[in-house]
């Protein structure tokens, strides 16, 4: 894969390829800083660049050892492979890769985008892309399609952006209200990235709509300037773009230790959706059944039964885990049950506690309850999860596309 092992009493030449100017790639960028002060022998070059920036033309003949590329035109880069150099991309999920590709799971995207929406009882949906959508922008939008589908979900009204660069701003806000009016609501939409949900959270105010009561937004990137200068603040998911850096600088390390790598597509687990006001609400024509969601996504890791959530419900257990069944499509516990999984995964992922804290945070008396619970919806437990889903230069678990 590479011209051959690298010698290790040198640093390692190695050009980044991948753009500043959007929170994607710096979130990138600051995991492959993360690799590097693990791996300090690596020599850097790097520029502040566009998402579209051309190549910058002395990699044409460069004799480096190694490059992450964001770039739009690969040919440079394939060229660079073709010379011996290591190459690892996060721009474009091809059918047959001329070398490792890595990306977030966009089925996985779309799943956790859809659920956010389902678990707040909409039955109306919609999606915002990009002109002509291929490669991961049209597995996202068709995984979200599928996933709906399988919810019983008929209807869901597709928009591509629109792609006339000689219209105006106010023309197109003006044109995307009209369509928000068109919809049937209250209705979810999922837009591909954070600039596009400020542009639908703009027409939606335009056209006279009430967000989130009526149009609830989620968008993809979580970059926190975008989704807090959107009015009202943005809801976004988190694509887990630093854990992508850092095992693409795992994986372009082992290729310029001459270890083999296939040259194939790779998917990473993408994060959740952070919740903003643009998505927080639940639509549900039974204020009962409001109340009792939002009393266990409150109190699920704390003290709560099903007799308690009945309660606050006013209603008896029977009637309230018959109109969960109705409504949901699961039982007042399954819900308990996933709001307490969740906070499981998340506290795994993102902090250092020990199984015990986990436990306890997350709602369970003992840690062995919690393990024996995780392992039943995962297979593996809790450590095994963490370990898998860390850092790991050692393996790259994904999918070809």
């Amino acid at each position: 894969m590479s011209k051959t092992a690298r010698d290790h009493r040198r640093p390692s030449h190695v050009a980044l390829i991948v753009e500043t100017s959007k929170i994607y790639g710096r979130e990138i960028l600051r995991g492959i800083g993360h690799y590097i002060r693990l791996h300090p022998d690596w020599l850097i070059f790097t520029s502040e660049r566009g998402q579209n920036d051309p190549d910058p033309a002395w990699l044409a003949t460069w004799q480096g050892d190694g490059i992450i590329t964001r770039s739009l035109d690969l040919k440079l880069c394939r060229a660079a492979a073709s010379r011996g150099i290591a190459v690892v991309s996060l721009r474009h999920l091809l059918e047959k890769p001329d070398f490792p590709t890595i990306f977030p799971d966009q089925h996985l995207i779309a799943r956790r985008v859809a659920d956010h929406f389902i678990e707040r009882g909409f039955r109306n949906f919609a999606y915002v892309g990009v002109p002509d959508a291929k490669g991961w922008e049209l597995l996202r939008r068709e995984a979200f399609v599928r996933i709906l589908t399988q919810h019983g979900v008929s209807n869901i009204a597709i928009r591509p952006a629109l792609a006339d660069p000689g219209l105006s701003w106010e023309d197109e806000e003006e044109q995307i209200a009209a369509w928000v009016r068109t919809l049937p609501m209250p209705v979810g939409i999922m837009v591909s990235h954070d600039i596009q949900g400020v542009e639908i959270l703009d027409a939606c105010r335009r056209a006279g709509v009430r967000v989130p009561d009526d149009v609830a937004i989620v968008s993809v990137d979580n970059d926190p300037v975008l989704c807090e200068v959107a009015s009202p603040p943005l809801s976004s998911l988190d694509q887990h773009a630093h854990k992508l850096g850092f095992d693409a600088a795992a994986m372009l390390g082992k290729m310029m230790d001459g270890k083999r790598v296939e040259a194939r597509n790779y998917f990473i687990e993408p994060g959740q959706v952070i919740v903003r006001q643009s998505s927080d609400v639940i639509a549900l024509g039974d204020q009962r059944i409001s109340r009792a969601l939002r009393h266990i996504r409150e109190n699920a890791c704390k003290e709560v039964d099903v007799d308690a959530v009945a309660k606050v419900a006013g209603m008896s257990r029977r009637g309230l885990e018959k109109k969960f069944q109705q409504l949901i499509k699961r039982t007042p516990l399954e819900e308990i049950q996933e709001v307490r999984f969740r906070r499981v995964r998340q506290l795994l992922l993102e902090t250092d506690y020990v199984l015990p804290q986990v436990a306890e945070m997350a709602g369970f008396q003992y840690q062995e309850y919690m393990v024996r619970f995780f392992k039943k919806r995962t297979g593996i437990t809790p450590g095994q999860f963490r370990r898998k889903m860390r850092f790991d230069a050692s393996e790259f678990v994904g999918l070809g596309a």
